[in-house]
């Protein structure tokens, strides 16, 4: 008979993926053990093998919840009212705190998906592919008559600033989180906006 999921499985999983996240983050996770999550979640290692029962299967939910969190952001700052340029700020804001929201799982998204297997690579590229996409097509609308080729550098140039960002901002800084962001917007803008065809 199968095993029935309790009232807290969701809440449970949470705190594992939370745990191991600032696990692999820190210790990276190739080095990381399962045992090792376990002692960090103060739980037995059955029990964590009840919620995920491989070391990738932990950090593909991980990594699938973050994208799907991300990408979610980034579609309601496309779909939000405003001029292409207004939603472009909404989009490095939302996107800045979604990454900040969980700057671990971020750092890992970034860096480890490459440990997977291909099956499980594949949603995750999947994802991001659809982010690319989403925000290659905000930028087509916000200069639109470029060749077309450079849409795709451009976007990858502007998610590439904003996935550093999370590796060296601190919010506690002379910077607040605002003017940060409002700061990016403009150096991106300034920049492609002089862009011509």
């Amino acid at each position: 008979m199968p095993r029935v999921r309790s009232d807290d499985y969701e809440s449970k999983s949470q705190a594992i993926m939370d745990c191991a996240a600032a696990l692999f983050a820190k210790e990276g996770y190739p080095s990381a053990k399962m045992q090792d999550v376990a002692a960090a979640c103060g739980a037995t290692k059955s029990m964590l093998y009840h919620y995920f029962p491989t070391k990738d299967d932990l950090l593909f939910a991980m990594l699938m919840e973050h994208l799907e969190r991300v990408l979610q952001g980034v579609d309601e700052a496309i779909a939000s009212k405003g001029s292409a340029r207004e939603r472009l700020s909404v989009l490095v804001e939302t996107y800045t705190q979604k990454s900040a929201q969980s700057r671990r799982r971020h750092m890992i998204a970034m860096q480890d998906v490459k440990y997977l297997p291909k099956p499980k690579q594949a949603p995750l590229i999947e994802l991001q592919r659809k982010l690319t996409d989403r925000v290659s097509d905000l930028l087509k609308e916000l200069n639109p008559g470029l060749p077309e080729g450079v849409y795709k550098p451009y976007t990858m140039m502007l998610i590439g600033m904003l996935n550093w960002t999370d590796m060296w901002y601190r919010t506690g800084g002379t910077m607040k989180p605002q003017e940060l962001c409002d700061r990016m917007s403009r150096l991106f803008l300034k920049g492609f906006m002089a862009e011509k065809a």
